[in-house]
């Protein structure tokens, strides 16, 4: 997209049991669980504070396993940008993650202004790992995906935030082209912070009576975007952190309106059966 837009949509990704679901309580919430929960469709809206305008993003939190394709293609052509995930214990979820980009490219035009991230998660189970950073890093780099790779660990907060701040940083820039040949630099494996960037990193303020609390998306070195992306354009972006109590609070409140219906929509048919059958009594 080549210009913000005041609400953007997130498809997040991914093979089955990998953790994405953990990765966004992380970022958004702040909260791990190891119990695992099938993932229908959650759709969860983050405000933003960019270049001084409010702006959402909906994270699109897509079923692990979409046996539907024509589900899956709605979510691709819809979706402003996409995280993919797999597990580094996992290779299967790897080889699925490179089916996905696949289909991102065969649906939309000019990957390179296709915002997306991919993240191997798991990384606090080292010892039982099947895919190799090196593996995963040649191959995002032959998609020119090199500098928008990151493998993170959800259970112990590593590098969660990174990821979200690495995708953000892409809105409204384009991604340039890598030639064909991978070397190993310093942009292949970490998204160094501007340190040298004045402006706040965490701030509160004071907005209809109430104390809101501002986070720094922290832009990367110039180095960095001069090697990732064609004439980038720098925004200075802070997550809008909301209470836990309203997190998701839009879906919790569509789920109660849908449990509401189905109740009326019961107590309605169940009246209606009694009505019947008084009218048949009633006429013995």
């Amino acid at each position: 997209m080549s210009e913000l837009q005041s609400r953007s949509q997130i498809a997040v990704l991914e093979a089955e049991r990998v953790g994405k679901s953990s990765i966004l309580q992380q970022y958004l919430n702040g909260e791990f669980s190891s119990a695992y929960k099938e993932t229908v469709e959650d759709i969860y809206p983050q405000p933003y504070d960019i270049n001084g305008k409010r702006r959402f993003v909906d994270y699109m939190n897509t079923a692990g396993n979409i046996n539907f394709p024509a589900m899956r293609k709605i979510y691709i052509s819809k979706a402003e940008g996409f995280i993919l995930a797999y597990s580094i214990c996992d290779s299967r979820s790897f080889e699925e993650v490179q089916k996905l980009w696949n289909e991102i490219k065969s649906v939309r035009e000019n990957n390179l202004s296709i915002h997306c991230v991919i993240f191997g998660n798991k990384l606090d189970e080292e010892n039982k790992r099947q895919v190799e950073t090196f593996a995963a890093l040649e191959w995002a780099y032959r998609e020119n995906l090199g500098g928008c790779f990151k493998e993170v660990s959800a259970k112990d907060n590593n590098a969660v935030k990174e990821v979200f701040d690495m995708l953000l940083e892409q809105l409204g820039n384009r991604r340039s082209a890598k030639p064909e040949t991978f070397r190993i630099r310093s942009t292949s494996f970490t998204r160094k912070e501007n340190s040298f960037k004045k402006c706040r990193n965490n701030y509160k303020q004071k907005k209809n009576k109430k104390m809101v609390s501002y986070e720094k998306v922290q832009c990367s070195s110039k180095g960095f975007q001069d090697n990732l992306f064609d004439d980038f354009k720098e925004s200075t972006i802070y997550r809008v952190q909301r209470k836990q109590n309203e997190f998701c609070r839009t879906m919790r409140d569509s789920d109660a309106l849908i449990k509401q219906k189905n109740n009326e929509g019961q107590f309605s048919r169940s009246m209606t059966r009694n009505q019947k059958a008084g009218l048949r009594d009633g006429t013995k």
